[in-house]
């Protein structure tokens, strides 16, 4: 049972703090409503006996802390062409796992970079999942080490730096 007040993770909203539970007009059971950190102006729906949406605990300071210092040894998803990419981007995203999340953003911000530097740009649907899965997974991280979701870049940035990979391992 998730407390008023609570802060969450979302699979699709990202962090969210709990705002009580409602009934919906026509539905049967109980919901509980759900404020995203990183989205203004939603809220979401979810059933409080659901099993198909996944809600967790937000990670600890010290996880974030370990998955930031992780960053430079995780691979970049690797996908088989187009379609698998459209088919396990999808997955990982709703996944809430946070270091398939990393490799996820890793592979995409890679990819940008990769195109830029060859003077083209990156598809519209690879830009959208870009901010998708940094919206998840750099607002998790900043609720977890109480920074504001703009400074989560820099503050990996300084990690990747200190550990000598280039700043463009995950955006």
């Amino acid at each position: 049972m998730l407390q008023d007040g609570q802060l969450v993770m979302h699979e699709t909203a990202g962090v969210c703090r709990v705002s009580g539970q409602t009934h919906l007009d026509g539905l049967p059971g109980s919901y509980y409503v759900l404020c995203p950190l990183y989205l203004n102006d939603s809220t979401f729906y979810t059933p409080t006996d659901s099993q198909k949406v996944k809600l967790r605990p937000v990670m600890t300071a010290q996880q974030a802390r370990t998955l930031i210092r992780q960053l430079p040894q995780v691979q970049p998803t690797v996908f088989e062409n187009a379609a698998d990419q459209k088919q396990r981007c999808g997955a990982i995203l709703k996944s809430g796992d946070s270091y398939q999340l990393a490799a996820l953003t890793k592979f995409l911000y890679q990819d940008q970079m990769r195109r830029a530097s060859r003077g083209k740009r990156a598809g519209v649907n690879d830009t959208t999942l870009l901010k998708k899965a940094q919206m998840l997974l750099f607002g998790e991280l900043a609720t977890a080490l109480g920074v504001p979701l703009e400074e989560i870049p820099d503050v990996i940035s300084g990690q990747l730096a200190d550990s000598g990979e280039p700043n463009s391992a995950v955006g």
